[in-house]
């Protein structure tokens, strides 16, 4: 239903893997508007999104053209060494890392200075099309609503996540899912009533149970959420 509602749109197309590794970068702790007008700034600098391209440039100079991706300072050493590394480990291409099963993909890249399994395995879903179910805070949040999983860590949540999906369906899946978290199913004041899977998820029968207990004869419940 999610899909239908969120029909994927495939971010990194047209894009190479090492610009999509860039853009998740770049997308920690910031909105995707931000994230794409940090990515065409760099690229309005740099002309070209490369390994060679970042490694000669200045951490100053990637400061500056990211900066409305926020956290500038910090983000910029993180890509420039994350393109140091490609070029002189992978000659520049991160294609023969995503040749590799999806476990020891994942470990190169989590091997690159500032990239934890969350960018990894985005980067393997959008530009190397490994059957991982990268987990956003959306996602986590739902997953857990949902109960699919009880736990809150990483790797706990995406094993549970590919342990519930089809592989062909986890990159349909994932983004479907983060969309419904950005449009319906927010951290504060979740928009159920306008939810069309409600009724299959655990969290608000849970709240609505919860309502009717603490309802009042003759009153009606407290409107959730």
């Amino acid at each position: 239903m999610l899909e239908r509602r969120h029909p994927p749109v495939d971010w990194a197309a047209g894009i190479s893997p090492f610009e999509t590794l860039v853009s998740t970068i770049l997308s920690q702790s910031t909105t995707v508007a931000n994230e794409r007008r940090g990515l065409d700034g760099l690229r309005e600098v740099l002309g070209r999104i490369t390994p060679e391209s970042v490694a000669a440039a200045s951490e100053s100079t990637i400061a500056r053209a990211i900066w409305h991706a926020g956290l500038a300072r910090q983000k910029a050493p993180r890509i420039r060494a994350c393109a140091r590394e490609v070029r002189q480990r992978w000659g520049g291409s991160l294609d023969p890392v995503l040749a590799l099963p999806t476990r020891e993909a994942r470990d190169a890249l989590m091997s690159l200075p500032g990239v934890g399994p969350k960018t990894a395995d985005v980067v393997l879903a959008m530009a190397g099309d490994h059957p991982t179910f990268p987990v956003d805070t959306h996602i986590a949040r739902i997953a857990r609503r949902w109960c699919i999983v009880d736990r809150s860590d990483y790797k706990a949540t995406r094993a549970a996540l590919e342990a519930w999906t089809p592989p062909a369906k986890r990159m349909a899946w994932h983004l479907a899912i983060i969309a419904h978290g950005r449009e319906l199913c927010r951290a504060r004041n979740p928009l159920c009533d306008a939810c069309p899977v409600r009724r299959d998820c655990d969290w608000y029968r849970a709240r609505q149970r919860g309502a009717r207990r603490g309802a009042r004869p003759g009153r009606p419940a407290a409107r959730s959420g």
